[in-house]
């Protein structure tokens, strides 16, 4: 692969050393530029990462100080009572005090748990049962007998009320009331009924129960159904709000779930009235008040059911790990409805666990958090103009950005450690942009830069092979140029002495003879004189030296010179031509003497690559802008390959006929730059094996220079 280098010149040697030269040294600059950059990158990232720890770490540590207080508030104001209503205000009373908290809770050694609206399963023990005196026992259980039994109302209220004489505490009274007011239900007295429950009310106490619900709640919701079946809409819907603002205000435990079921069904009931005018005139009650509260109360449920369900198990584990005085802050996230719920629990000193009360937890209340205590403690630490922090949530979803845009892309980011641990923090640039992007135009303009040198390093070792072969080719053809006109030389001169010496000699006496000898002298003399006018015209154009003389001629009669003297020639090789003229002239201006030249290459070409059909056809003709000449022969042809190649110098086509036949390989190359130097152009139509088209175009109308 090395042969052709053996011909490049020193010129090319040194080139292609100072390509290798520069290439080098700038693949290995671009290199470490790129690795630069790529460092550059990295000294970034750490330093955004320092950065983002140092704001994660101060976030967290504001947080941890807010529990803190909230834990130190805890063990000052701790209440000495066992009453849920009481432990109730006290856990409101904390929320309203600690906004970066919600639903704060307290759990005692029974999984019970209790929040400041709702409590569950906190007073669970086995309520000791009521006994009535004998006398009022003895009345209650004929009163039964009359009521289930005798299917005798009447006589079941009396007997009621006659126990109802002989009792004297408000629970017994209660339970004897609403058995007064279900038997006047049950005989459709609704009115008498209704009293009857009505009297529950006025004993004043909401803490008498019937079963497992407030007596309260029980008279009011049939009150509500007296009510509703004496068709008395207002006063039934009045007795209907009254009952649903009781339960919002003393919600009772929700073991057993009969609270809830109460709730569901009035409020349902409730919405039933709610475009007609009766729920308008009530508009003073304040509903949309009642029903915020409801809301509240119903979110604190399911808190406290996810509590139980999720969460109590493992917090009481984590709690029963400590000593029974720790009251270490401890913290624990878990999910709900695809979110994460972030929640802190700690256990209470050992004196004031009290009624099996042992530990108080809380949940962060993260609105406060993002919107109060972050930007609180963001405006007080130093980024810089031209980065800000941003938190980020679950799947990165953006939950806070210390600035008045959106930011598609963060710098970096940083899980916080304890707490939220689902949360990031994020540090953003104030465009927007990554740190691949900030140092990506660095990158870019060094990666171009190389990607050029390498590219132009290419094309520059193309462009010098390019040159080397095509010189090599050159050096080659010139060599071959060399070999072919000395032999074309050679030959003529050979039989122009041979003959001559003959005819010197006096031995050939035939005038026959003789003359034939004189013939071939003049063919081979003027063979020679083509030959050597073809390398004198070429050596002159090749220098630029080659000068034409331009004047008004005749084409027409140009060419029929042209043929004319060269006729002998082609009718000695057994050539016909046939010849195809216009009528009249065709004047234009031409070197007569270059376009005569041009047209006997073609000519010469034509006898030399023509073999069994030996017929040369030249046509004279014009159009509108154009003088042309066609030569069109029937010899080898020439393949479509090779045709962009013919016109160039010393090239010949590489087949037998051309290899048989001498020549130099500059005729066509002389053509072209006569028909070039006359402003024309020439073409070439061929097939192999069918012969091959020649034609001329000389613009009509053009200046000579």
């Amino acid at each position: 692969m090395f042969k052709f280098f053996k011909h490049i010149t020193s010129k090319y040697k040194i080139l292609l050393l100072a390509f290798i030269l520069i290439l080098i040294p700038g693949a290995i600059i671009s290199y470490m530029s790129l690795r630069s950059i790529n460092q550059k990158a990295d000294n970034l990232r750490a330093k955004f990462n320092g950065t983002v720890i140092l704001v994660r770490d101060k976030l967290e540590s504001e947080a941890f100080q807010l529990e803190a207080n909230l834990r130190n508030n805890v063990i000052e104001s701790f209440p000495n009572t066992n009453s849920s209503n009481d432990l109730k205000v006290w856990l409101e009373k904390l929320e309203s005090e600690n906004p970066a908290f919600k639903n704060l809770f307290l759990m005692n050694e029974n999984n019970g748990l209790i929040s400041s609206l709702v409590s569950l399963g906190w007073n669970n023990e086995t309520r000791m049962k009521d006994f009535l005196n004998p006398s009022a026992q003895n009345s209650f259980n004929m009163a039964e007998k009359a009521e289930f039994i005798s299917i005798d109302y009447n006589e079941a209220v009396r007997l009621y009320q006659k126990a109802l004489n002989y009792v004297n505490s408000d629970q017994k009274r209660a339970l004897l009331l609403s058995r007064i007011g279900r038997c006047y239900f049950k005989k459709r007295d609704y009115s008498n009924g209704i009293n009857a429950y009505k009297k529950i009310l006025e004993l004043g106490n909401d803490e008498i129960k019937i079963g497992e619900v407030p007596a309260t709640i029980v008279a009011l919701y049939q009150i509500k159904e007296g009510y509703k079946a004496l068709e008395t809409d207002e006063k039934h819907f009045q007795a209907l709000q009254k009952l649903y603002q009781q339960l919002l205000n003393h919600p009772w435990d929700l073991i057993g779930g009969e609270y809830l079921y109460y709730l569901k069904t009035i409020s349902e009931e409730i919405l039933e009235f709610e475009d007609s005018d009766i729920y308008l005139n009530f508009n003073s009650l304040n509903m949309d008040n009642l029903k915020i509260i409801e809301n509240k109360i119903l979110d604190q449920i399911t808190f406290i059911e996810f509590l139980k369900r999720n969460v109590l198990s493992e917090m009481k584990s984590d709690l029963k790990d400590g000593s029974t005085s720790d009251s270490k802050l401890k913290t624990i996230s878990t999910k709900e409805n695809d979110s994460t719920m972030q929640l802190g629990f700690f256990k209470l000193p050992a004196t004031f666990q009290q009624s099996q009360i042992f530990a108080i937890g809380y949940e962060f209340e993260s609105n406060y958090i993002l919107s109060n205590l972050f930007p609180k403690i963001l405006n007080s630490v130093e980024l810089g103009r031209d980065v800000f922090v941003g938190v980020l949530g679950d799947n990165d979803s953006l939950l806070y950005l210390h600035y008045n845009r959106t930011i598609p892309n963060y710098l970096v980011a940083e899980n916080f450690s304890r707490l939220f641990v689902n949360w990031k923090v994020a540090l953003y640039d104030q465009d927007g942009k990554s740190i691949d992007q900030i140092i990506g135009k660095e990158r870019r303009l060094y990666l171009t830069l190389f990607m050029g040198i390498i590219a132009v390093m290419l094309i520059g070792i193309v462009v010098m092979v390019r040159a080397v072969i095509h010189e090599s080719e050159v050096a080659r053809m010139k060599s071959e140029f060399v070999s072919n006109v000395s032999h074309e030389l050679k030959t003529p001169l050979t039989l122009i002495r041979m003959f001559g010496e003959t005819l010197d000699t006096g031995m050939v006496t035939d005038e026959n003879k003789r003359r034939e000898f004189y013939s071939i002298i003049r063919k081979e003399s003027e063979r020679l004189t083509h030959l050597i006018d073809n390398v004198l015209d070429f050596s002159k154009m090749d220098t630029g030296a080659k000068k034409y003389h331009f004047k008004e001629s005749d084409l027409v009669n140009v060419v029929r010179s042209s043929l004319e003297a060269y006729k002998f020639h082609i009718r000695d090789n057994g050539f016909e031509i046939k010849s195809v003229f216009p009528e009249g002239k065709i004047e234009l201006k031409i070197d007569s003497d270059a376009i005569s030249q041009a047209l006997l290459n073609l000519l010469s070409n034509a006898v030399k690559y023509s073999e069994d059909k030996k017929l040369i056809r030249v046509e004279v003709s014009s159009n509108a802008s154009s003088a042309i000449i066609s030569v069109t022969d029937n010899g080898v042809g020439i393949a479509k390959g090779e045709l962009n190649k013919i016109f160039d110098k010393f090239y010949r086509v590489s087949t037998s006929k051309v290899e048989q036949t001498g020549g130099s390989g500059l005729g066509l190359a002389l053509v072209k730059h006569i028909v070039e130097a006359h402003k024309g152009a020439i073409d070439v139509k061929s097939d192999v094996g069918k012969g091959s088209r020649f034609t001329i175009r000389i613009p009509l109308n053009w200046k000579a220079t």
